[in-house]
């Protein structure tokens, strides 16, 4: 795990220690919520059986979620994670029988990803601000933007500009299940606004990893409370 942003989520949670002493109960009763997160994904690195891995760049996405509050501790959130982030791959063509790698080209661009999750949230204090954990599993889309055959070309007829063709690729795409927790802090505001700060590492259930997928990501955002 990415020791800063470890640091961050527990500075966070230091500085609303001290305003829980003269904090009032919140007002969080029972009802609905919608939000839109931006969302810092730090750099990291996958890698794959027999030896090829991908070197994801930090880079900042986005996050939108619906919520429905059972109490003033108990929520359930519906979200939608995108991201649009630059890689540099290294893909192994041929190995040993020791796995070995003896040949592998290098490959870069921007790897998009849609990822529709449920969470839970619990809020460990009945205030204004309050820090809270989370845990949940989703479903991710990902496109490689990697070309897996021969251009192919469309034509159509626009009627404003007439006989139009363009040219694209087919591209390799995955999905997998994914899962998710984190750590964070809620502030309510006003009788509708909430900001929240939130720390979360996303697990990516790859059958061809190697090891742990993982992405560390920092979440600043605004909830609509109704």
């Amino acid at each position: 795990m990415n020791t800063s942003l470890f640091r961050i989520g527990i500075a966070a949670a230091g500085l609303a220690l001290s305003a829980f002493a003269n904090a009032a109960s919140s007002d969080r009763e029972p009802g609905w919520e919608v939000g839109l997160d931006v969302v810092y994904q730090d750099a990291g690195t996958i890698k794959f059986k027999g030896g090829s891995k991908i070197d994801l760049d930090d880079d900042l996405g986005m996050s939108l979620t619906f919520g429905y509050r059972f109490s003033p501790r108990l929520e359930m959130h519906f979200a939608f994670d995108w991201a649009d982030v630059d890689y540099n791959a290294n893909i192994v063509l041929d190995a040993d029988r020791n796995g070995i790698p003896d040949s592998s080209t290098r490959a870069s661009g921007t790897m998009e990803s849609f990822t529709p999750r449920l969470d839970v949230h619990f809020n460990l204090l009945d205030r204004p601000i309050t820090p809270y954990v989370m845990a949940g599993a989703g479903y991710s889309y990902i496109d490689t933007n990697i070309p897996n055959g021969r251009p192919q070309q469309g034509c159509w007829w626009d009627p404003w500009y007439g006989y139009i063709c363009i040219t694209y690729h087919s591209t390799e795409t995955t999905e997998a299940f994914s899962y998710q927790g984190g750590v964070g802090l809620r502030f309510d505001f006003g009788s509708s606004g909430t900001l929240r700060i939130a720390y979360e590492r996303h697990f990516i259930d790859l059958s061809k990893a190697s090891g742990e997928a993982a992405v560390d990501q920092v979440k600043l955002g605004f909830v609509f409370r109704y």
